[in-house]
């Protein structure tokens, strides 16, 4: 009989690691599978391994290329019904998280909790996931994909992480599920997962912002990336009215009249 839910964890390498593993053995709920994808990490962290086989159900160690492509090999070797990708260095907040979530949450498509992001000083900040999703969400803003919990079966007829992207194949997909196909969503008022910002996505925000907009121009107009984008950005009396240059296209400009949008092509010169 399949598992209700399937931990998957990439690694590469990971300092870290024992903190992840520590909070995954030390739920209270253990009805579950656990995946490790490991991309043939060094000695020091097969060790931690070796320490935790007894609780891990498929362990895979062998090159791979990238995270995605790691990730997606978890996606292949999972039988439960919802994936929670919990990769190295990242950790659950408390020990009866996935106890409260599979008791009282797992009823959509995607559940999501919240997340504390927490830098290598100690610091940290909660982001708040929203209680429901629209379409202009996803131009500004994200949902955390290690305090999430998706259903197998969106993987199945939607396809998995597109590996072209290095940093942003996950938000990609969100926009896949949500924008392009429907998926339902819930918001589960917990913190999940405790997320460490060392990761290449934390690093890199050129490479991030550039994946992202070109992720994010399969499933948007130009219009609407503007409008969206200017709509935060306006005071009260900009939405009165007011002429600005488009974020996307200086060839358009949007006159704004009473809040209402209208974007006009410049004159040539």
């Amino acid at each position: 009989m399949n598992k209700k839910l399937s931990i998957i964890t990439v690694c590469y390498n990971e300092p870290n690691l024992e903190k992840t593993c520590k909070s995954i053995v030390n739920q209270s709920w253990q009805d579950f599978e656990w995946i490790v994808v490991d991309g043939d990490s060094n000695e020091d962290t097969q060790r931690i391994w070796d320490k935790y086989k007894y609780r891990i159900d498929k362990f895979i160690s062998e090159t791979d290329n990238g995270i995605y492509d790691a990730m997606n090999k978890g996606i292949d070797l999972a039988s439960g019904e919802y994936l929670n990708f919990l990769n190295a260095g990242d950790y659950y907040e408390r020990n009866n998280v996935l106890e409260n979530i599979i008791s009282k949450a797992l009823e959509c498509d995607i559940v999501t909790g919240d997340l504390k992001i927490e830098d290598s000083n100690g610091t940290y900040k909660i982001l708040i996931s929203p209680e429901s999703l629209n379409k202009t969400y996803f131009i500004l803003n994200n949902i955390p994909h290690p305090s999430s919990f998706i259903k197998k079966e969106l993987f199945n007829k939607y396809g998995k992480y597109d590996t072209n992207y290095k940093i942003v194949a996950d938000y990609e997909k969100w926009l896949n599920f949500f924008i392009k196909n429907d998926a339902t969503y819930k918001h589960f008022n917990q913190i999940i997962t405790v997320f460490n910002t060392n990761g290449i996505s934390s690093t890199n925000s050129d490479l991030n912002q550039s994946e992202k907009m070109f992720a994010l121009k399969k499933y948007y107009t130009d219009s609407e990336l503007d409008i969206a984008r200017m709509n935060v950005n306006y005071s009260f009396i900009e939405k009165l009215f007011s002429i600005k240059n488009c974020n996307l296209d200086k060839k358009y400009k949007i006159i704004t009249i009473f809040g209402i949008h209208i974007k006009i092509r410049r004159g040539v010169k």
